[in-house]
């Protein structure tokens, strides 16, 4: 750091530069250093020394587009990652039974659009944002309403417990006696028997306490 400030002072010495020239110059710099990982390799580092100064430019330039083109395949991967997990995650949606729209939701529960998304802030109900609406796994419902139990579970969790890991303790199995298990959807789509009901509410209630450990 000593030496680059050493040359920095000499350079200024020799030749008088603008403000504006100076903030070109300290930008040059930080380019440079952005690219000294890359001369890691004394013999690489030494190579590039014996350029002259067009050939030395040409060579920083194309390590900074290299680098530029790694940055960006990085970023498609994560874009690819992001589109897998999301498609994985819809998908698993509908094998629970398929997904309903916040009017289809309104018109089972006999309440307004307005009145589905202060349940769905309170985390009354589970629903994910799909663009710019609200998506609902439909198991939560029945033709006249909420599936039995439902609100019970719901209160379980603490309240700020998100749905995602909501969505995983209702999808998890539960072991009913030596040869039965049920996830709690199953539990309430069954029709939710008090002893069974009383299971998946303890699993709701764990889940908040294990997230507050």
């Amino acid at each position: 750091m000593n030496r680059h400030t050493k040359t920095e002072l000499e350079l200024s010495a020799k030749v008088t530069l603008a403000d504006f020239q100076l903030s070109l110059l300290k930008r040059i710099n930080n380019i440079a250093v952005s690219l000294m990982p890359e001369f890691e390799d004394k013999n690489k580092a030494l190579d590039a020394i014996t350029l002259d100064d067009g050939s030395l430019m040409q060579l920083l330039c194309s390590i900074q587009m290299e680098q530029k083109t790694r940055a960006s395949e990085q970023e498609m991967r994560k874009v690819r990652r992001r589109r897998e997990n999301l498609e994985a995650f819809y998908k698993s949606l509908q094998e629970l039974g398929g997904t309903l729209k916040v009017n289809d939701v309104a018109d089972k529960l006999g309440i307004t659009r307005q009145a589905v998304n202060v349940q769905v802030k309170k985390n009354q109900l589970i629903a994910f944002k799909q663009n710019t609406d609200y998506i609902f796994p439909a198991f939560q419902f029945t033709d006249k309403g909420l599936v039995p139990g439902f609100k019970e579970v719901m209160s379980a969790f603490d309240e700020d417990t998100h749905p995602m890991l909501r969505l995983g303790v209702l999808k998890t199995p539960i072991q009913l006696s030596e040869d039965v298990t049920k996830t709690p959807i199953q539990i309430m789509q069954d029709g939710a028997k008090p002893d069974e009901l009383e299971l998946a509410i303890r699993s709701a209630r764990l889940c908040g306490n294990h997230t507050a450990n």
